[in-house]
């Protein structure tokens, strides 16, 4: 066991991190499954948000102390990370919308467009298409405008580590993540200072301005973790560590039952304490001098970390599922949810495997051994 996890494939692994993907991506899924019972559950995007910052900002700062930073490399990684499987869905949901909901596809174009360019968030918040307002006006890419942001952060990026680097090299570490923590801070404070009471918060929830300082938090944590030496703890702080992760990790799923979205709290002040909550269960996770990541990697616990492992299909996939069992009146069968569930599920296992192939130019293992399938390609 290193200090950041254990060696995986020649890369630093952080133990736990798939569990705090699995409570995001049920966080979610439930509240677009059932935003009655679970209104708060679109927090999950936040604690995604802080995710993604984090390990990119950790995984670039290795890279760079190795050598190994390439900006070429970086975006091709993102690229062959997205696309396929992002793709995959889209041209699925579309060709089978097309049979059996063709008015729900019939002027997809701009919107499919804003998906794949990266600026779903900005189209939607110019359609005046309102996040909570269920499936009315809504489409089967809705939840996309998730993408768009997370787009937008891969491409800028690099500009913003490069900022950090010449700050390092010029100032010291310490001027670079200052710098980066008050343009994260200056981001918060977008969303309380625009909210106005009654006002439509589609604005405020899609802006790439009002949220991106969940993804600067998270990276500003990624660069500290990579520097910050972790000396051994006394019996008492190992002791407040211990009783602060389950109090975090209890807190988040009572808000994911409290925090309804379209409450003015939300945004004056709730998403972000909600946000800086996620960044503490992140630490504390992360921390391996807690053993609560390798704890929740053990073979007992592993199963927790298996939805985290598909987050990313079972959150393109959700909507699309949802939506067509709505439209066609198929939530009036009987567990009916458990349908929508296990569709969900299949689809992103078969979506998964289909975009490994396509990255990998192979075919699953078939009996110990790989079909090589260049050929196709």
């Amino acid at each position: 066991m290193s200090l950041f996890g254990r060696e995986v494939a020649g890369r630093r692994h952080i133990d736990g991190l798939d569990v705090l993907r699995t409570l995001a991506i049920v966080g979610v899924t439930l509240f677009h499954m059932f935003p009655e019972r679970l209104p708060g559950g679109y927090l999950g995007v936040s604690l995604f948000f802080v995710l993604t910052g984090f390990l990119l900002a950790y995984t670039s700062k290795r890279s760079w102390l190795e050598h190994r930073f390439r900006v070429k490399s970086y975006y091709w990684k993102r690229i062959k990370r997205i696309y396929p499987s992002l793709l995959i869905v889209l041209l699925t949901t579309i060709g089978i919308y097309q049979f059996v909901l063709p008015k729900a596809v019939a002027a997809i174009r701009p919107e499919f467009l804003s998906v794949v360019l990266g600026y779903n968030n900005w189209w939607q918040i110019a359609q005046n298409a309102d996040y909570f307002t269920r499936l009315t006006n809504a489409s089967p890419f809705t939840h996309l405008w998730f993408m768009g942001i997370e787009m937008q952060y891969y491409l800028v990026w690099p500009l913003l580590f490069a900022l950090y680097a010449f700050l390092d090299i010029l100032v010291g570490r310490r001027a670079g993540l200052f710098v980066l923590a008050v343009l994260a801070l200056g981001s918060a404070a977008v969303m309380p200072l625009l909210y106005e009471p009654d006002m439509d918060v589609t604005r405020l929830y899609y802006g790439t301005d009002t949220r991106v300082y969940a993804l600067l938090f998270g990276a500003v944590l990624g660069l500290w973790w990579v520097d910050h030496p972790r000396a051994r703890l006394g019996k008492y702080r190992m002791l407040l560590g211990y009783l602060a992760w389950p109090v975090l990790m209890g807190a988040s799923i009572a808000a994911y039952f409290i925090f309804d979205g379209q409450s003015a709290y939300v945004y004056e002040w709730g998403m972000l304490a909600m946000t800086v909550l996620f960044c503490a269960l992140l630490l504390l996770t992360a921390d391996d001098r807690f053993f609560i990541g390798a704890a929740l990697e053990s073979p007992k616990l592993r199963w927790l970390g298996w939805l985290g492992k598909r987050s990313f299909g079972i959150y393109l996939w959700q909507y699309p599922v949802i939506y067509l069992f709505a439209k066609l009146g198929w939530t009036q069968l009987p567990y009916y949810a458990v349908l929508e569930i296990a569709a969900i599920l299949v689809l992103t296992v078969w979506s998964d495997a289909l975009a490994n192939v396509i990255t990998s130019r192979r075919l699953p293992a078939i009996n110990g051994r790989h079909v090589v399938t260049a050929c196709i390609f």
